[in-house]
This record gives structure tokens, sequence and C-alpha cells, in this order.
């Protein structure tokens, strides 16, 4: 028994040892990754950083700022941090086709097969990267695909269901969604939403109009791209991410609050309504940002991701 226990411990021991090295070397990866995504985008760090961190957790973000202030320059740089990452962006307006979004339908399937079938892989389900500014200008065509997309990743190109490999969807706009219903779905799926606005320090105002630095260019240093083989293994660590009970008190006691609200509310603004699929995928941020920092359990801390989503 005592020789049982030996054996026992030192696999045990061996695990933590390989478990805690594994964690070191992810954290290193990550944080030399966000430095390279950083270099040259000033006051843009904490954006960037939700930005990859969605991308990781396969969700999607959404821009709102004036023009000008780097939203698709962020979108275009986060294509980097993937190896052999393919992006696809495209500026919505109300005359904005399917087939401008997901690819021309294919002439010889309709003449052979007689089947409806898009050409995607250069279009948006064939992408790693998705940017779309000015998304509340799309159809309601445009609109419905997209919903089955951001949720399940799934594209419905004419009798078959195809898995799209979308890492991350970024979606920007210089206003809120109007108030019609047609745009709640789409403006729910979005998980992470962030303000962003224009550089306030003067040295980096000032740093920022005089670098000659090639933000467009791939500066990601090769070891630090995220290969889709490390997002599938990561995907597995990331479900066994725990959640302390003081996590899950504070998420309980923040759901609480916003009911309270929301029955309760004066009358001077829209109360917040959080539906139980937005509190799901929080859960998924917050055990994708503790496993990201090389932690086994959700901090307190992560909490603070909440503000973004909610």
């Amino acid at each position: 028994n005592n020789d049982k226990n030996l054996v026992v411990d030192i696999i045990m021991e061996a695990h933590t040892v390989e478990g805690e090295r594994r964690t070191s070397l992810i954290r290193e990866k990550i944080q030399t990754l966000l430095e390279d995504l950083c270099s040259g985008m000033y006051e843009r760090e904490e954006v960037i950083k939700l930005a990859l961190l969605s991308a990781v957790a396969g969700e999607s973000i959404f821009l709102i700022g004036t023009p000008g202030v780097g939203k698709s320059l962020i979108a275009r740089r986060l294509k980097h941090a993937f190896s052999g990452g393919r992006s696809f962006e495209y500026l919505m307006s109300k005359f904005s086709t399917p087939d401008e979004i997901f690819g021309p339908v294919s002439i010889k399937k309709l003449k052979e097969e007689d089947k409806y079938e898009r050409l995607t892989e250069k279009y948006l389900p064939g992408a790693h990267i998705v940017f779309l500014d000015e998304i509340w200008k799309s159809g309601p065509a445009i609109q419905n695909a997209l919903l089955t997309i951001l949720n399940e990743k799934i594209y419905r190109n004419g009798e078959q269901e195809m898995m799209v490999n979308i890492k991350g969807i970024i979606t920007a706009s210089n206003e809120l969604p109007p108030t019609k219903e047609s745009f709640h779905p789409l403006w729910d799926r979005m998980l992470v939403r962030y303000q962003i606005g224009g550089i306030r320090n003067q040295q980096n105002f000032l740093k920022m109009i005089t670098d000659t630095q090639d933000l467009l260019e791939d500066q990601v240093r090769e070891e630090g791209k995220i290969s889709t083989d490390d997002l599938d293994t990561w995907d597995e660590y990331i479900q066994d991410i725990h959640l302390p009970p003081e996590v899950l008190n504070t998420i309980q006691i923040i759901r609480e609050k916003l009911v309270d609200d929301q029955q309760n509310g004066s009358g001077e603004y829209d109360p917040i309504r959080i539906y139980d699929r937005r509190w799901k995928k929080l859960v998924r941020l917050l055990r994708t940002a503790a496993f990201l920092n090389g932690r086994t359990e959700v901090d307190l801390m992560d909490c603070f991701l909440a503000v973004h989503c909610l």
C-alpha cells in the first residue's frame, strides 16, 4: 500500500509540474503575441486584448466609435495573431447583397447539379478573422445568415450546413443599433462591446502622428502566433478551468441586481436585459481569461470583464 501511494504521489506531482510548465509557456506566448499586436497602437492595448480574448473564446466583439479611430486597423492586426490567418472585411451599406458577403452562386453547380450553392472560400465563411463595418446598415438576409454564424459557427450553404472556421468576428459602427426589433437578435449575439475614442494623452498623440511604422504589416513573431491545433488543445483546458464560489456568488449578485432594476425601474432609462445565453458566454470568457493568464481557476478580478459584456 505504501508503494502504491508513493507511485500515485509521484504521478500527481508529475502532472502538477507538467501543468505548471504548460500554463507558463502559454502565458509567455500570449505576452509575446500581445506585445507584437500592440506595437505602434497607442492607447489601444485594452481593446486589442479584448479582441484577442474574444477570438480565443470563439466570441464576437462590437466596436463603437467615430471614423478614424482604428476600428478596421485592430481587425487587420488581429488576423496576424493566427497562423495562416485569412481575413475578410466589408463596409456595409443598405445596398449590400449576400453575394458580396457570403460569396457568389456557383454557376457550375447550378447548371450541372441544379444546386444553389455559393463559392464561399474567399468570402466570410472561409475567413478566420471577419470585420464588418457599419453593421447596422446590413439587410435582413445578411443579418439572418449572421445569426447562426455568430452563435453556432454554422453557415447554411444551399442544402448543406457547413461549419465555419472563424476565430473572431469584429463588427463596428459609429452608432448603436436602431430601435427596430429586427436588430435585437444580432445585437444580443455580440458578446463584448467596447466604445473606442481618440487618443487622449498628448505625448501618445504626437508619437502616433510622427510614427512611420507600417501598422498593416505582419509584425507578429512566428513563435507568438496561434495555430488551429493550439486552439483545439486550449479549448479542452479552458473547459476545465475552475469557477470558485466567490466568482459564482458575484455573478449571481449582479444578475439579481439587474433583475431588481427591471422590476423596479424608475422609467428614467431602459433597464438592462440580460438573457441566459449571454451569462453562459460570459462564463466562457472568464474561463478563457484565466487560462490565458496561466491560472487554473477564475479570479475575482476577471469579473470586471462583465462590464464589457453586460
